[in-house]
């Protein structure tokens, strides 16, 4: 992109005046009122006290808003990335501890120094390669060990942490005597309080009305639930985090796993609402806006955060027109917490549990498996194995597996390219072609084939072995005309190969005729020496030139003469290709 191009994508500040501000505004305040129980909840999943949660929706999304490309989208604490959090932590460090606050800190610096790092490289471009199935299949399953994390809550009984799913169960079998029924009512009553607010009335705060019903019943019928207890502060304190060796060391693993999921779920998000704006997005801008956020965050004790896909889509519809939003919005959490932060001491913390229930269940995405299933066996594959690799192995490895695996099975894809032989279709005009597994009458000396796919080192030997095998059940079709429109990539091996097909057709006494547009393909096969193996005249842009040069002068008349198919315009007439000679080829 252009200097001029990015600094128009990034130069929001000439919009802003007072119709934008009244937009920005009351987006903002809906924004507030959204992201108040989605914070202290996701700060949960992340084994974090509530206040960090807020911390992070106060000063990841301003950062990320004033700093990136996106004029919409809203960042802070998501499911997924405080999914990854847990199970980095989980192994190391007592949940909710000293130790493990200053870990997600020192965690959230090296995601950020990582982001700033594809950023600054602009390497964005890469991130394609963590595909949709992987992303869904990653949700799904840290949904699960989400629900899972808050059955103890539920129930109110102490359960150990997360570890192989069938001795989770185990335990929970032995352990749901002593379950406290006071806990499951809180728990009940937020749970079908927040999923009838959903569908009977979605324009309220259904979350933060059913933690408040929760809290209500817990108070009022005197159940005595364990409750959050008081927000140390509304307002982050400003401190250095420590990050030693050893951490950077311990946490570089999963600090490039949150990095990787994170940037997805941001770029993915932007792209989608600048699409849906008609407006211009730089994604390594972005890349940059979120790499700043969460390396400005751990020193306000905000914790990792992405683009937010839900606050993003309320910041749309609300109006917001520029990334003043996001900015009102962290300005409105603190003024509503000035006003709420006392009754954050008595919420219970099984009605919280609740709630994150019923986020992970909207997270697992049954519907993108079943239309994965019906439209892609290899997406859906893609899917199962990361979900079950997030379920039997970890998050941070399942991102790590799913990205492997989509490579795997691009490369086995693309080192299946194939050489399909054509024929001319006889009820289409202008020397229309299809498979000659559809059948119609060939010529017998000239044969057509079209590649698909690139031409690389890759299938090289494939498709020697295809060109061997076509010469032996095909020896009297001594000329083939080779489509390569469209193939984009060609590399020396690539080229060689055509060189050498070329030799070994002229040795028979035909030769090869190869048939682009592309022009990078055809500046490629000049450079490689293609061009002049084979020669200039025997390069077309389209199969109707190849046709109309080759078979007036260059196919064998004798042969012609006592051929019946006549399936070229330019085939010569019976008396013709009597009264002719044989063609004599130039070598």
């Amino acid at each position: 992109m252009s200097m001029i191009n990015l600094h128009s994508a990034v130069n929001w500040r000439q919009m802003v005046d007072a119709g934008s501000l009244r937009s920005d505004l009351f987006a903002a305040v809906t924004g507030a009122a959204i992201v108040l129980p989605q914070a202290i909840a996701f700060a949960s999943i992340a084994g974090l006290p509530p206040a960090y949660g807020l911390y992070s929706a106060m000063i990841t999304p301003v950062v990320a808003a004033l700093c990136g490309s996106s004029r919409i989208v809203v960042s802070g604490p998501t499911t997924a990335v405080s999914a990854l959090v847990f199970a980095s932590l989980a192994p190391r460090y007592a949940a909710g501890s000293a130790e493990w606050i200053g870990a997600a800190l020192a965690l959230t610096l090296l995601v950020g120094a990582i982001q700033l790092a594809i950023g600054l490289a602009r390497l964005g471009r890469f991130l394609t390669f963590v595909s949709a199935p992987v992303i869904n299949g990653f949700s799904a399953g840290a949904a699960i060990l989400i629900a899972m994390s808050q059955i103890g809550d539920v129930l109110g009984i102490s359960m150990p942490h997360l570890g192989a799913v069938d001795v989770f169960f185990s335990q929970l079998a032995s352990s749901l005597p002593d379950a406290a029924p006071g806990a499951m009512i809180v728990a009940g009553v937020t749970f079908f309080t927040a999923v009838i607010l959903r569908y009977c009335a979605p324009g309220l705060p259904g979350y933060l009305v059913a933690l408040g019903i929760g809290g209500a019943v817990n108070w009022g019928f005197g159940l005595g639930t364990r409750t959050v207890g008081a927000i140390p502060s509304i307002f982050p304190t400003p401190a250095v985090p420590s990050v030693s060796m050893a951490d950077a060391m311990s946490l570089a693993q999963p600090a490039l796993a949150i990095a990787i999921v994170g940037l997805m779920q941001s770029v993915t998000v932007a792209r989608l609402y600048a699409h849906r704006r008609d407006e211009t997005l730089n994604g390594n801008r972005e890349i940059i806006g979120q790499g700043l956020s969460n390396l400005v965050g751990p020193f306000f004790s905000a914790y990792a955060g992405a683009g937010s896909l839900t606050r993003t889509a309320v910041n749309h519809e609300a109006g917001a027109r520029t990334p003043l939003a996001a900015v009102f919005a962290s300005c409105a959490l603190i003024a509503i917490l000035f006003l709420v932060a006392p009754l954050f001491s008595a919420l219970p913390i099984p009605a919280m549990a609740a709630v994150i229930i019923l986020v992970a269940w909207r997270q697992i995405g049954f519907v993108d498996f079943y239309r994965l299933a019906k439209q892609s066996r290899r997406d859906a594959f893609t899917f199962l194995v990361t979900f079950i690799a997030a379920l039997t192995v970890g998050l941070e490895f399942s991102v790590f597996a799913g990205v492997l695996l989509s490579l795997a099975l691009f490369l086995n894809e693309s080192i299946n390219a194939e050489l399909e032989l054509t024929v001319p279709d006889q009820n289409r005009p202008n020397h229309s072609f299809h498979n000659v597994r559809h059948g119609g009458p060939e010529c017998p000396q000239l044969l057509f084939g079209r590649l698909n796919g690139p031409l690389y080192f890759g299938v090289v030997e494939k498709l020697r072995q295809t060109l061997r095998r076509i010469e032996r059940e095909r020896p009297g079709q001594k000329d083939l005309v080779l489509k390569l429109t469209g193939i984009g990539q060609l590399d020396l091996a690539g080229a060689e190969l055509l060189i050498e097909e070329g030799r070994r057709r002229r040795a028979r006494g035909g030769r090869l005729y190869l048939t682009s547009r592309y022009v990078p393909l055809l500046e490629k096969m000049r450079r490689y020496g293609v061009v002049d193996a084979l020669k200039d005249e025997n390069i077309f842009s389209h199969r109707h030139d190849a046709i109309a040069a080759i078979v007036p002068d260059q196919l064998d008349r004798n042969v012609c003469a006592s051929c019946t198919a006549r399936i070229f315009f330019e085939c010569p007439t019976f008396s013709e290709a009597i009264g002719s000679h044989t063609v004599k080829r130039t070598s």
